[in-house]
């Protein structure tokens, strides 16, 4: 059928641009958006590069989840008891995230940096054991 989309499964095939390389480079830019954001609008420069780490490490663990072609249909084939002994990548990267956007707005609110970042990673903590309980553990292809 002319004029239809099918999605191309090898989009990153014979290119030096891989899922894991493109999520990086998204996660450094992260930085560097949430520092410059962070000075002009906290006038802080400490919150936004912190919350820009978070947020950029986020980025890299879930965006090439999210961009292989299986995608979640990836996942592991054995599915243990407790699905957070291996490391959940996705649950991950949601809970830095998270962590970053909360340090973000700590700053906003003109909180204080030792308490901001502790209670960030206490949420991603949380977040990371709800979502590795609650989402599949998807397997990167290599």
């Amino acid at each position: 059928m002319p004029g239809t989309f099918e999605p191309d499964d090898d989009a990153f095939e014979g290119t030096p641009l891989t899922p894991t390389r493109l999520a990086a480079f998204v996660g450094v830019a992260d930085i560097f958006i949430f520092s410059l954001v962070g000075y002009l609008a906290l006038e802080n420069p400490a919150f936004g590069p912190i919350a820009g780490l978070f947020v950029g490490l986020g980025v890299y663990h879930f965006l090439p989840v999210f961009m292989q072609p299986a995608g979640l249909e990836a996942e592991h084939e054995h599915r243990d008891a407790s699905p957070v002994r291996e490391y959940h990548r996705l649950a991950a990267g949601f809970g830095f995230s998270a962590a970053g956007i909360l340090v973000f707005g700590w700053g906003m609110t003109e909180g204080d940096i030792v308490v901001g970042i502790p209670g960030a990673l206490v949420v991603a903590a949380l977040i990371y054991l709800v979502a590795g309980f609650a989402l599949p553990n998807a397997g990167l292809e290599n």
